[in-house]
């Protein structure tokens, strides 16, 4: 499954987030979506395939969709009000995808807003890119570049719960 449009796969994650919230029920921030769906976008291209093309920018807080952040702005750091729109979950079935976006996005609101911003500073390409109020653009080919010149990162972390949650579902099916 491929997203052609940016704005789908924004809202199919953003589905997700608040699928995930109902049952945690937590407060969630612009920066925190804004960060979860880049960590699902990177984590698909290093680890799957490519799930949509977003090209990033690099701002103060980590990588950011500028569409998006105008939509949510006006929230600044409190509760972003969600809306799950089911036109796109109708529009994109696949079990396997959701399933792991799923636990992508159950891990990372696990953590700290700052927490994810750190991840985001340090472990991206945002690291290597940022330049104060410059938004430099952070494309496939530098997520790509940084994760294979900088192993043992925190993607490779996910990955290896991730794929540790995959047997142990595994081993409770059998």
């Amino acid at each position: 499954m491929f997203f052609y449009l940016k704005a789908d796969f924004i809202q199919y994650v953003i589905n997700l987030i608040y699928q995930v919230n109902k049952r945690v029920n937590c407060k969630i921030t612009q920066i925190q979506i804004q960060k979860i769906i880049y960590i699902v976008y990177a984590y698909f291209l290093l680890f799957v395939k490519p799930i949509a093309k977003i090209d990033f920018e690099t701002w103060r807080w980590g990588p950011v969709i500028y569409v998006l952040w105008k939509t949510q702005t006006k929230f600044k750091a409190h509760n972003v009000k969600l809306e799950f729109d089911q036109n796109i979950t109708n529009q994109y079935q696949d079990a396997d995808i959701e399933s792991l976006c799923l636990k992508i996005i159950e891990f990372m609101l696990k953590m700290q807003t700052w927490d994810i911003v750190e991840i985001c500073h340090e472990q991206t390409p945002w690291k290597k890119l940022y330049v104060p109020n410059r938004n430099i653009k952070i494309k496939d080919e530098d997520i790509y570049k940084f994760h294979k010149t900088h192993p043992d990162n925190f993607f490779d972390y996910l990955h290896f719960v991730i794929e540790n949650h995959k047997k142990q579902d595994n081993l409770l099916k059998n």
